[in-house]
């Protein structure tokens, strides 16, 4: 893929988010109607069949009250008769009891049967039990708890069946001559109760009903607002979505409306936002290239202004040089030219900071010393060339521009160093050995105002020193002396001459390894701080 051409968006999988929102809500409210409707069924089933249970436990207890009263009425009407042995007058007795019941409106009371104290029959209603079923019945009678101190017990006869049979022991005074035993059904009762239970069946099944349908109701309108919501939310991430591909295809004119209160509402603004602010970007970035671009031109401009990095040689005279600014371009600067009788000039200057400023100022002064040996090598002394560097740059702009500055002829042919100062670093005059290595060192004390200075009239120091054969000169710019490491502290002119001392100077290559050791010494002294200053140095031998 060519790097000017828009990578293209993957294509879609999956659903869209309205299309995951409409499904999403659809499935919550859906859940929530069913869940809804069914605690809703079960809370009508459980209150029916509560209600029916209440019923029956209140219909159960009415019947059971009214057949213990009927058995202790009949016991109290038979007793006597029994007692007597009037047992023609029972049957009539218990005739009446079960047309009494009848009468009330009941239907519970089925049978009477009345036994004496050996267990035999002695009057019996129709349909009461006989023989072994009767035998078994008053067993299970006799065997039954009492409650209290009541002769009534009562027993079920077939747990499946609703049908009681209520007994109690006859007396007359203090003797015990039989039994009652009355049969007694709940049918009627768990007929009302089957009835209520279908009605309540039946009103719970509307209720059923209705509940559905209302949570159906829901259901469609949380749809309907799910789908409304869906398309509304969209809409503005469709134009948002639009919005994007427009800005990576490089159009950042276009801006979405941000008239939402919503989050949409915001992330809309930060798109148009994010396009004026990459259109900004992109112009910056634009004058930024250009200037880099314009830096990296000064920087090779100057780069080819300054002496190349090899040595060179003229006469018995050699020098080598080094110049690194601290950014892109610098306001250190050195040169030298070669002059007849095995003389050499050799400048070296410092203009205030550091970039395409100080490199212009640099420039200015470099074209002043070939301006002015262009003329008449004759006024290439010392004094002159600053005198004609500082006429360069004393006008240049609305603010002083200052520049140190050194310059110094050597003459390889009577060894005499002439020299001019203005503000520049003090160089250094080492002495040799018998075996060409540094000995000592001594410094050309020559101070001087800095060139440019409207405010005060130029002051420049000048002066000469006799050399010896093979002395060594060294010159450089604070920006050597000053490198700071990460704690702080500089390489100072100490350990310079620390690094100086001792250090063979036999041959060329010997003084190529000197300054490659003087600026490794410094760089190791750095440790990786990176330098504030622009830094030059220069041998001459």
């Amino acid at each position: 893929m060519s790097s000017g051409m828009l990578p293209q968006h993957p294509a879609s999988r999956g659903l869209s988010i309205s299309a995951r929102l409409i499904l999403a809500t659809t499935l919550v409210v859906a859940i929530a109607a069913a869940a809804s409707a069914w605690f809703g069924q079960r809370a009508i089933d459980e209150l029916a069949q509560s209600g029916t249970a209440a019923r029956r436990a209140r219909g159960e207890r009415a019947i059971g009250r009214e057949s213990e009263l009927a058995v202790r009425a009949v016991a109290s009407a038979v007793a006597l008769p029994l007692g007597t042995s009037s047992y023609a007058e029972l049957p009539a007795i218990l005739d009446a009891a079960m047309r009494d019941d009848t009468q009330r409106g009941g239907r519970s009371v089925q049978w009477l049967v009345v036994v004496d104290v050996g267990g035999q029959v002695v009057a019996r209603t129709e349909a009461a039990p006989a023989g072994e079923r009767l035998t078994e019945l008053a067993a299970r009678a006799s065997a039954a708890p009492r409650e209290g101190a009541s002769d009534v017990v009562r027993i079920r006869l077939d747990p499946a069946r609703p049908d009681w049979v209520w007994s109690t022991t006859l007396r007359l005074g203090e003797a015990s001559i039989g039994a009652l035993h009355m049969g007694v059904s709940t049918a009627e009762l768990e007929a009302e109760l089957a009835a209520s239970l279908r009605e309540a069946s039946a009103t719970a099944a509307a209720a059923r009903q209705r509940i559905w349908l209302v949570g159906g109701g829901v259901l469609a309108l949380g749809i309907l607002f799910a789908l409304i919501q869906g398309v509304r939310l969209a809409r503005p991430i469709g134009v948002l979505t639009a919005q994007a591909q427009r800005i990576a295809g490089g159009d950042l004119h276009e801006r979405v409306p941000a008239d939402r209160g919503d989050e949409l509402g915001a992330l809309a603004h930060s798109f148009n936002f994010m396009a004026d602010r990459i259109g900004t970007l992109l112009v910056e970035q634009a004058h930024k290239a250009s200037l880099e671009r314009e830096m990296s031109l000064a920087r090779d401009v100057q780069q080819a202004m300054l002496p190349p990095t090899t040595l060179d040689q003229h006469g018995h005279l050699k020098v080598i040089g080094h110049c690194a600014p601290a950014s892109s371009c610098g306001g250190d600067w050195w040169t030298y030219r070669k002059l007849s009788g095995e003389r050499m000039l050799v400048v070296i200057g410092d203009a205030t900071g550091h970039g395409l400023h100080s490199a212009m100022i640099a420039g200015t002064a470099r074209g002043a010393v070939e301006a002015l040996g262009s003329v008449d090598e004759r006024l290439l002394t010392p004094e002159h060339v600053l005198r004609a560097i500082d006429a360069a740059i004393r006008n240049l702009g609305e603010h002083n521009v200052l520049m140190t500055c050194f310059a110094a002829v050597l003459d390889s042919a009577t060894g005499v160093l002439h020299y001019a100062n203005a503000g520049q670093n003090f160089p250094y005059v080492l002495k040799m050995s018998e075996q060409r290595a540094i000995e000592s060192a001594g410094v050309i004390v020559a101070s001087g105002n800095p060139l440019g200075d409207r405010a005060i009239e130029l002051q420049i120091r000048r002066g000469s020193q006799q050399l010896r054969p093979g002395d060594l000169v060294v010159m450089f710019t604070d920006g050597l002396v000053e490198r700071a490491n990460p704690s702080g502290k500089l390489f100072g002119d100490r350990r310079l001459r620390g690094a100086l001392q001792g250090q063979s100077v036999a041959d060329a290559a010997a003084l190529v390894t000197l300054r490659d050791r003087l600026l490794g010494a410094v760089e190791a002294f750095a440790a990786g701080q990176t330098a504030e200053d622009d830094t030059t140095l220069i041998l001459c031998h």
